[in-house]
């Protein structure tokens, strides 16, 4: 079984890349129109498997308690978020919400309660590599070449790279919360094949370059930079490790500001303007419209999916705000946003328990998890595209691995313990004596 748990948890990964499914009618708009959802997506499958044949073995560990208590808290947000079906000015709009995001705290429950093993956590992140490879490539390729259109996929030609989520500012966040991790596989750690992971970064880092994506190039380089400070003061680099680090980085940002710097100059340029103009439909002004909205709604919310509604008639374009946590707390109500923040509070508080393991592969796979976490959250001050199927989806991996990270950890450490105390037994039977099990800190 142990075998068919890896091959699921690649293809959970993997497949947490792909945003196309079969969509079931839930409702009709009052204009008419009906409005549907993707109620089977391919993810469904490894992840409903791993749930049905693999037990919750995460209270083997000393952090038990911490992933029963965000279970509950999970389990609470989304029954809190069902308020949505009776307050909401469009229910179908509500639904085709509320079925995208049970399905991402479903997956967060899994990682959650079924990663609890070493070898699993490995398979799951090469498949989630997998999955960015895919991604990468789609996006590379309409940055380079053009348009690609792959059967099953909707995808639409822009001149900003989009991946298969057809939304770029979307797909740049998706590649935030995982390019860390590729980075990390490459140069920090030992797991192979080494190759793949440089050309997978490669390819990812040029992929979110041609996104356009401001919000994500800024909470990518900040999230990076404090991570890597973070790996300086713990000692967790070695000389060789930095120096090849600070050579790439550089070589990077000299490529980039020669080849492309007029480019970024002009997405640049009206920032200012963008974030804090006077006008109605500047960051500020989208803030200053949902602070309105949230006054009026403040326990239940206007449910998920409905904000638009209620936003300022006079504001342009999509008419959200672009800022998540405003998004959540006008959608799902104080209590919500409450819930959303005690959870994320909780997995933070323990995740960085990961810097004192001596296991240097889940050292780097914790931190980088954390550091796409935070690069996530970062962007969402600016941005509503936490609402985005795949963006949905990392968010709330990425809350939930962190802790998982933890949990494997300590039932790994905890299982070659046993195994040294045994075979020390049986050596010493035997008069002989044998090194430590326990990974040292280049292992």
């Amino acid at each position: 079984m142990n075998k068919i748990y890896r091959y699921l948890f690649i293809a959970f990964g993997f497949l947490l890349s792909i945003n196309q499914g079969v969509t079931i009618i839930l409702g009709t708009l009052q204009t008419g129109v009906q409005r549907g959802a993707d109620i089977i997506m391919p993810v469904d499958i490894p992840v409903y498997l791993l749930l049905i044949l693999k037990n919750d073995r995460s209270r083997r560990s000393k952090y038990g308690n911490k992933v029963s208590t965000i279970k509950v808290l999970l389990f609470l947000f989304l029954v809190w978020s069902l308020s949505g079906e009776f307050v909401s000015v469009e229910p179908p709009e509500f639904r085709f919400g509320f079925v995208h995001l049970a399905r991402a705290i479903i997956i967060a429950y899994c990682v959650l309660t079924r990663l609890t093993q070493k070898s699993e956590l490995l398979a799951f992140v090469k498949g989630m590599m997998y999955g960015l490879l895919f991604q990468a490539f789609v996006g590379v390729w309409q940055w380079q070449i053009g348009p690609l259109y792959i059967p099953f996929f909707e995808m639409y030609p822009t001149w900003r790279s989009t991946g298969t989520i057809a939304v770029a500012n979307a797909y740049g966040v998706y590649l935030i919360s995982l390019l860390p991790l590729a980075i990390r596989l490459a140069l920090f750690t030992n797991i192979k094949p080494k190759l793949l992971w440089y050309t997978i970064s490669v390819l990812a880092a040029g992929a979110l370059f041609a996104s356009y994506t401001r919000g994500a190039w800024l909470a990518f380089v900040v999230s990076m930079a404090l991570f890597f400070v973070l790996d300086f003061k713990n000692q967790k680099l070695n000389s060789k490790q930095l120096s090849l680090f600070m050579f790439m980085s550089v070589v990077a940002m000299v490529f980039i500001g020669v080849k492309y710097g007029t480019e970024i100059s002009s997405r640049m340029s009206d920032t200012s303007e963008s974030l804090m103009g006077e006008k109605k439909h500047s960051r500020m002004g989208m803030a200053r419209d949902a602070m309105k909205v949230i006054d009026k709604n403040k326990i239940f919310g206007v449910g998920l999916n409905n904000y638009h509604f209620h936003a300022d008639e006079e504001m342009q374009g999509t008419r959200i705000v672009h800022n998540a946590y405003l998004l959540i707390m006008a959608q799902q109500g104080v209590p919500g946003f409450l819930l959303f923040a005690l959870i994320h509070f909780l997995a933070f508080r323990s995740g960085f328990k990961i810097k004192h393991t001596r296991d240097n592969q889940l050292y780097h796979i914790g931190m980088a998890t954390l550091c796409g976490l935070t690069a996530v959250l970062i962007y969402h001050n600016v941005a509503p595209d936490y609402r985005t199927i795949l963006v949905l989806w990392q968010h709330w991996r990425l809350m939930a691995m962190v802790v998982a990270v933890l949990v494997v950890e300590d039932i790994t450490r905890k299982t070659l313990i046993q195994k040294q105390i045994y075979l020390q037994q049986l050596n010493r039977r035997k008069g002989k004596d044998i090194p430590s099990l326990i990974p040292n800190s280049t292992t």
